[in-house]
């Protein structure tokens, strides 16, 4: 098989992933966000106290204690911004697009290893890839 079709039959499959539901919903769900002002607000104030938080560290190197903290103060900001419904599905739905691609790229380095071993292509039975 030539590069060249090889690419035809990559582009053939970004347009199919174009066209699925996971696709659509990760859009639709990011239209949402962008039309929200209270979503886009909540997001503006957490980049907002994330900048703040990493400038406290900019020149220095924060010992593993001070990196704990700022994890959890993040996490916990973002667990706040999480109560709104529209972030909540904006998240869920890019999340599950992400995980659909990830899964096609594991598929498509499982079948080009050099390893010939066992990956069918269907993910309903795996107990998910190892590489």
């Amino acid at each position: 098989m030539s590069k060249e079709q090889i690419f035809e039959k990559a582009k053939e499959l970004s347009d199919l992933i174009a066209l699925s539901d996971e696709k659509k919903e990760a859009q639709e769900a990011s239209r949402h966000l962008m039309e929200d002002a209270e979503a886009s607000d909540l997001i503006s104030a957490y980049n907002e106290k994330r900048e703040a938080k990493l400038a406290e560290y900019k020149d220095k190197e924060p010992t593993r204690e001070e990196v704990e903290a700022i994890n959890e103060y993040l996490q916990q900001e973002f667990n706040k911004i999480m109560e709104n419904a529209v972030i909540r599905e904006y998240v869920k739905a890019s999340r599950v697009f992400e995980m659909m691609l990830t899964q096609m790229d594991n598929i498509i380095k499982q079948g080009v290893s050099v390893d010939e071993g066992g990956c069918s292509g269907s993910c309903h039975s795996c107990s998910g890839c190892h590489h």
